[in-house]
């Protein structure tokens, strides 16, 4: 097997302004604690999500941008390895500043065309502002994009999203499973990987049981819930994933 990209997730607690923050102090520390762990592990890079601001808002505050900017700073001065940014439910502008801010190496988005209906609403991809905008601020991070992503219902299929991913200047495809959690579906990970020219990434349900099938059909993997041992990022863990993808 060749060698793959492993880039964990550092589930962000509810930052302010979101329902259930309380210390950002606490916030910081969390952060930081789970950014060295995966760079401990072996991971190639690590991406920042706001997976504490639950219910999610299509379009966030300043008070997120500013955080979310603030922590990635942070985690810049004490990790190497790659960094990412994800502001859920679907801002990336938002993410497209933050990663100028910081000079992070990438961002996700998870809906960056086509439409899908998701808890928070419609949510509607709009590749072509998004990727003016990045040329106007002229961040140089690379765009992931999932496709079908999960927990929203889609409009268009798996296919439709291929042949019309080049179209959106994304660099990467990210496919996942229903939720998060949920492992991906071995039969759309073939079919991406064999209807596009640019990367593929699975993007949930990753384990150490499954990651070497997976890791079969796609060029890396985005792990966020595995890699967490009592709610916080274990590096063993980080490295039973990075192993099989160094083999």
């Amino acid at each position: 097997m060749e060698e793959k990209v492993v880039i964990g997730v550092v589930h962000l607690p509810p930052l302010p302004g979101s329902p259930e923050h309380t210390d950002w102090d606490a916030v910081i520390e969390k952060a930081l604690q789970d950014a060295r762990a995966i760079e401990e592990g072996g991971a190639d890079a690590l991406i920042l999500e706001n997976y504490g601001d639950r219910p999610f808002l299509k379009e966030v505050g300043k008070e997120t941008v500013a955080a979310m900017t603030a922590l990635a700073c942070e985690v810049r001065r004490e990790v190497s390895i790659g960094l990412g940014i994800n502001v859920l439910r679907n801002d990336a502008f938002a993410a497209i500043a933050i990663a100028k801010a910081v000079k992070a190496d990438f961002v996700r988005v998870n809906q960056l065309y086509f439409t899908s209906i998701a808890l928070e609403g419609v949510l509607e991809g709009k590749a072509g502002e998004l990727m003016r905008y990045k040329r106007f601020i002229d961040c140089r991070a690379m765009v992931f994009a999932d496709i079908a992503v999960k927990h929203a219902v889609h409009l268009a299929s798996i296919e439709e999203y291929c042949i019309n991913a080049e179209r959106s200047l994304a660099d990467a495809l990210i496919v996942t499973g229903v939720a998060t959690g949920k492992q991906v579906k071995l039969d759309d990970l073939k079919n991406v990987k064999r209807l596009v020219k640019m990367p593929v990434l699975a993007g949930s349900g990753v384990n150490a049981e499954n990651a070497a099938e997976i890791l079969k059909w796609c060029d890396g993997v985005i792990v966020g819930t595995y890699i967490k041992r009592g709610g916080s990022v274990d590096a063993e863990r980080v490295r039973r994933i990075v192993r099989i993808a160094k083999r």
